[in-house]
């Protein structure tokens, strides 16, 4: 249409943005969708499913997943902001095709590098006659709204006052040297529609849409103005993204429409919500990706419970899915229209599947640095049979561990006492146990058989300390419980533990003497 008068009365009435059938196939081109987070502050758990749904349906369809940073908000725009999205997506596994430190034919990716390119886009609309130059200050604005709505109207967001100025207006404005921005001509009547991917037909009125200005006086342009023409460069199919932007949406179409271009189709995703069923904020707890891996979700919980909210699976059974199993169920067919609220007991929960079906390598590599961090080295002097170093008693721990190894913020608290004396006592469990004198004489009659028995034969196993702690129970016409409760107690300061032959045979008989006696004492 460049180049053709616009005659605002017989606009376009309907600009449809996509059939009423949702199809997960792209049978004439390659799906592209993509992720355009504003870096004004975290990866938020709702930007970060956003990114996820926009991801599986990528490798769902074998197409193209974009990252786009839209920073052309110069006040709020941070590159600290930028860095820390980048490292929430690269924790979550969510790997972009094209984008920053990337590239890719469609670059550049960050708002803020392509505004010759938004400038190319407005000269197109400049010449088409669908903007014209609005000198109208935030003042002047704000004193029309007034008036407006003294009077008992409705404003609307603007009045139309610069769309019809003369030459000689404009000139007088321009020799006073006032900004301006350049707006688009709306159209007056009639209505803008599209059928949205997740909720169906959405349709808005065009006499509340006004003229929005696309690009502001300061030379940089609007984001609904830069967000079509990245779309459309960047050749987006589809735009899945929160529904706080459906209000964007009939202004964008119009946008499309003005430049003559094809527009892709659009899903928009309910906001997530809190347990209170409010918006999901920092009064109910972790929002940010780095939050959540600071408490020990790891990131495959986090990407599985993120899919789960919003999107059905339907009755498949299992929720605990691995990514790939997510991307082969993924479909947008099944993303529900009614708002999810985050359940921070039911991620917790998944998180705990996934630490459990870990296999010993993977957990290995999660608790390796976590010893590091709290400074716990094994030592050779421990005598702990078949283990040398550091990894191999790791591994051993994990293998102890067993299912019990479900929460990475548990974990320090589970493996305290392994490497030091100075560790967590259940103040109760300790009096009610060791605040008998029949049991401490039992504890000291175990450590002297201990010592008898295992102390000059080098590291003991479990099965070693099992004989011993049977064959005095045994002597003495006592259960076995009698002796291996209050062992739990005094080597580990808990009544509840792994085995406590295999807790033994890993604490080393040197330190399982030396605790016992000291326990009696």
């Amino acid at each position: 249409m460049a180049g053709a008068p616009y005659p605002v009365a017989d606009t376009m009435r309907r600009v449809p943005a996509a059939s009423p059938e949702v199809s997960d196939s792209m049978s004439d081109h390659q799906a592209r969708v993509r992720f355009a987070p504003s870096p004004t502050g975290y990866l938020h758990v709702g930007g970060a499913r956003t990114a996820l749904f926009n991801w599986l349906y990528a490798r769902s369809q074998k197409g193209v997943f974009v990252l786009r940073i839209e920073d052309t908000d110069q006040e709020r725009s941070t590159e600290e902001s930028t860095e820390a999205i980048l490292r929430g997506m690269r924790w979550l596994g969510l790997d972009w095709d094209e984008g920053p430190d990337r590239g890719g034919d469609h670059g550049p990716y960050r708002q803020s590098e392509r505004l010759e390119i938004y400038r190319e886009a407005l000269e197109q609309l400049k010449a088409s006659g669908r903007v014209y130059r609005c000198f109208c200050s935030e003042e002047d604005l704000e004193r029309r709204a007034a008036a407006v709505v003294d009077a008992g109207g409705h404003w609307e967001g603007y009045d139309g006052h610069c769309r019809s100025l003369s030459e000689e207006q404009i000139a007088a404005f321009e020799a006073e040297g006032r900004p301006a921005a350049w707006r688009l001509r709306t159209p007056d009547e009639g209505s803008t529609f599209w059928y949205d991917i997740v909720v169906g037909k959405r349709e808005f009125q065009n006499d509340v849409i006004t003229d929005r200005v696309v690009f502001k006086a300061d030379g940089f342009p609007t984001y609904n103005f830069a967000v079509v023409v990245d779309d459309h460069r960047m050749g987006m199919t589809h735009v899945l993204r929160g529904d706080d932007h459906v209000s964007n949406t009939p202004l964008q179409l119009l946008i499309y429409e003005a430049m003559g271009w094809k527009p892709p189709k659009f899903g928009h995703m309910p906001m997530i919500l809190g347990p209170d069923r409010k918006r999901l904020s920092k009064r109910h707890g972790a929002v940010s990706v780095e939050e959540f891996a600071s408490q020990g979700i790891i990131p495959q919980a986090m990407v599985n419970y993120l899919a789960l909210l919003g999107w059905s699976i339907g009755a498949s059974g299992d929720e605990v899915l691995t990514i790939d199993q997510l991307v082969a169920k993924f479909s947008l067919k099944k993303v529900n229209s009614s708002p999810a609220a985050f359940d921070y007991d039911k991620l917790e929960h998944i998180n705990s599947q996934h630490l459990k079906r870990m296999d010993a390598d993977e957990k290995l590599a999660l608790l390796l640095p976590i010893l590091d961090d709290h400074g716990w080295r094994y030592d050779p002097a421990w005598q702990v049979a078949g283990v040398e170093e550091q990894e191999g008693y790791a591994a051993r721990l994990i293998a102890l561990l067993g299912g019990r190894f479900s929460s990475l913020q548990a974990l320090p608290g589970q493996l305290e006492f392994f490497f030091t004396d100075d560790h967590a006592v259940d103040r109760q469990a300790w009096d009610d146990t060791m605040g008998d004198e029949t049991v401490r004489q039992r504890v000291t009659a175990l450590a002297d058989a201990l010592e008898r028995q295992l102390a000059s034969d080098g590291p003991a196993s479990a099965a070693d300390f099992e004989a011993v702690v049977r064959g005095l129970a045994e002597a003495e016409g006592l259960k076995a419980g009698d002796l291996i409760h209050p062992a739990r107690v005094a080597l580990t300061g808990q009544s509840r533990s792994a085995g406590m032959f295999e807790v033994m045979e890993m604490l080393g008989a040197p330190r399982v003497l030396a605790r016992l006696r000291r326990a009696a004492a």
